[in-house]
């Protein structure tokens, strides 16, 4: 581990992972990424934002995708706020297809090193299930040399990302998550599980490294502080950034019943919610000029599917917030408000 290594101060409340934007025929939206990107920065809340993420499609992407995205976030977001690039090689998740792991790790250290290039403050890189072990390999000696091998390509922090229904063979141990902390440049971990003692076993660890856990279920974010992680990524740090950022701001202030209740709303919102990133992704894409247009999607009527399910959940969070007493539901009614004060596209 190098000496100077610290976490990033970025590593902190909610990191957003960034919806991307394509046209009607598949194509990256250049216009309409940069156009998203301005709708986040404008509400505020969200400490770095991480494209080309689980919730961006990552697996769909190209090389040349990955390219573009880059440099359009980079580009765009350059001395505003950090941003984190998923610069893994191209890989459709299909285990029964793996690609060449030549090719992968190669075109990991090329697309690393582009974005670091472009701007990226960070890389994150997903556990490389891609690579099956050689013969005489283990798992882990897969993982560490693959990530050794990314190491010596950027200057700039890494992150690793162990997404939902990762194989268990590929997820970090104990062991293993102190053999990657060691690595220089590797800077922590998203993990994407609700399970507080894999959680907690894998923060502790590291506890003395300067190696972050980062939550990757915002149900359990608080759960995870208690633990040791320093962020979270989930659909909510796009959605509701502020109330998870409430959870920790609470939290770390000594006010345990205030982080609770800002961890009840988000569990609130997610459950009501179970689609709700998919609407908020169809809502803030479509909205009319003098705003781009940037989405697959038809564009939203009053009478439609999307437009009274987004309606729904605005009512439920509307009612939850004038439940509770004293004002104290700020995150809630905010999520509500931007729904229903003139935000969405057809409130009249």
């Amino acid at each position: 581990m190098e000496a100077s290594q610290v976490t990033p101060d970025f590593v902190h409340g909610a990191i957003a992972p960034v919806f991307s934007s394509f046209n009607e025929d598949g194509s990256f939206n250049e216009a309409g990424q940069r156009n998203f990107l301005d709708f986040l920065l404008e509400r505020g809340g969200v400490s770095a934002f991480f494209v080309r993420s689980g919730m961006g499609q990552m697996y769909t992407f190209s090389y040349e995708d990955v390219q573009a995205m880059a440099h359009t976030a980079c580009g765009h977001l350059q001395g505003k706020a950090p941003i984190l690039v998923g610069t893994s090689g191209v890989w459709d998740r299909n285990r029964q297809r793996r690609p060449d792991p030549a090719v992968f790790t190669r075109q990991a250290v090329e697309l690393s090193a582009f974005a670091e290039q472009a701007g990226s403050t960070a890389v994150v890189h997903t556990i490389p299930e891609a690579i099956a072990p050689k013969d005489g390999q283990t798992v882990a000696d897969v993982v560490l040399e693959y990530f050794d091998t990314v190491s010596r390509a950027v200057t700039c922090p890494i992150f690793i990302y162990q997404p939902p229904g990762t194989a268990e063979e590929y997820q970090v141990t104990v062991d293993l998550v102190q053999a990657l902390a060691d690595m220089p440049r590797l800077a922590g971990i998203k993990a994407s599980t609700n399970d507080a003692q894999y959680i907690h076993d894998i923060a502790w660890a590291v506890h003395d490294r300067p190696f972050a856990v980062i939550s990757g279920a915002e149900t359990a974010f608080l759960a995870g502080l208690a633990s040791g992680t320093k962020a979270v990524i989930g659909q909510g740090s796009t959605v509701n950034p502020q109330i998870l950022a409430a959870i920790q701001d609470r939290f770390e202030v000594g006010d345990l019943q205030g982080a609770r209740e800002a961890q009840w709303a988000t569990n609130y919102l997610v459950e009501e919610s179970s689609a709700g990133e998919k609407v908020f992704e169809a809502w803030y894409t479509e909205r009319p000029a003098p705003k781009i247009l940037v989405s697959p999607f038809s564009r939203l009527r009053p009478n439609s599917i999307v437009y009274q399910l987004m309606r729904l959940i605005a009512s439920r969070c509307s009612s939850l917030a004038r439940r509770k007493a004293g004002g104290k539901s700020s995150w809630t009614s905010a999520y509500s408000g931007m729904v229903m004060k003139g935000r969405w596209p057809y409130t009249s």
